[in-house]
C-alpha cells in the first residue's frame, strides 16, 4: 500500500488512472479487433477485457521482477530479511493493481446485462494457481537479473513479443487448424484459460489444467533450489 500511494502522491484518482487507461483500451480496441475479426461484440469484449487485465499483471510481476532486488538494494545491505520477501512485496502491490483492473470486467459485465454468469470457485482456484506461479517464477527471474543485468532487457523484449503470440487481442478458433499450436504450446495461455474461461461463463479444458499445474510445481522447484542456492551471493552482486 504504501509504494501505491508513494506511486500516485498527489493524485486525484490515485490507482484509478490504471483502472480508466486499461478501460479506454478494452473499449477501443475491443471494438477494433471485433470488427476486423468479424466477431460479436457480446462475445470477444468479455474475453478481451479478462486477457488484458490478466496480461497486464503478468507482465507487469515479470518485468518488475527483473529489478527487483536492485530497486531494494539499499534494504538488502543492510537488514537481513528473506529475499523471496522483497518479490513478495513487488507481487502483492501487482495484485493490489490487479483488482483495481477487475473493476473493467465488472463494468463489461454489467454492460452486456448480465448476459453469462461466472463461475466464480473455479475462477478463484484458477487465479490462485495463476498468482502463484508468476510469484514462484519472479524468484529465480530476479536472481539471474541481480547476477547478469542484461538478461533483464532479454525478458522484457519477449514478454512484448509473446503479447502477439498470445490469445488476448484474438481467439484460438479464428487459426486455421494447422496454426492451433500457437496457442496449445503457449503457457500464457493455459495460465489464462483457468481463469478467464469461467469467469466467461465457459470452462477451462483439462489440458490447460495440467499445464498450469505443472508450470506451478516446476517453478516452485526452481524458485527454491535457486533461493536456497544462491541467496548469499545476491547481496555481493548488487
Amino acid at each position: 500500500m504504501f509504494d501505491i500511494k508513494q506511486r500516485y502522491r498527489r493524485s486525484t484518482l490515485g490507482p484509478l488512472w490504471i483502472t480508466l487507461s486499461t478501460g479506454i483500451m478494452v473499449g477501443a480496441l475491443g471494438a477494433l479487433w471485433s470488427t476486423l475479426f468479424k466477431m460479436e461484440l457480446k462475445e470477444f469484449m468479455p474475453f478481451f477485457a479478462v486477457g488484458l487485465i490478466l496480461w497486464t499483471f503478468i507482465s507487469s510481476q515479470i518485468n518488475e521482477a527483473c529489478t527487483t532486488y536492485t530497486q531494494f538494494e539499499g534494504y538488502i545491505k543492510q537488514i537481513n530479511l528473506p529475499l523471496p520477501l522483497y518479490v513478495l512485496r513487488v507481487w502483492s502491490r501487482n495484485l493490489i493493481l490487479l483488482a483495481h483492473n477487475m473493476i473493467v470486467f465488472l463494468v463489461v459485465w454489467a454492460a452486456f446485462k448480465f448476459g453469462w454468469m461466472p463461475n466464480l470457485p473455479m475462477a478463484l482456484l484458477g487465479f490462485m494457481v495463476m498468482a502463484l506461479t508468476v510469484f514462484f517464477a519472479s524468484i529465480p527471474i530476479a536472481i539471474l537479473c541481480t547476477r547478469y543485468r542484461d538478461i533483464s532487457p532479454i525478458v522484457q523484449s519477449i514478454i512484448q513479443i509473446m503479447y502477439f503470440f498470445t490469445p488476448v487481442m484474438w481467439q484460438k478458433k479464428i487459426l486455421p487448424e494447422q496454426y492451433h499450436w500457437v496457442a496449445d504450446y503457449n503457457p500464457f495461455n493455459h495460465l489464462f484459460e483457468i481463469v478467464r474461461a469461467p469467469l466467461i461463463g465457459q470452462t477451462a479444458e483439462l489440458q490447460s489444467w495440467i499445464w498450469s499445474i505443472g508450470m506451478l510445481a516446476l517453478f516452485a522447484l526452481l524458485a527454491s533450489f535457486m533461493h536456497n542456492r544462491y541467496r548469499k551471493r545476491v547481496a555481493y552482486w548488487l
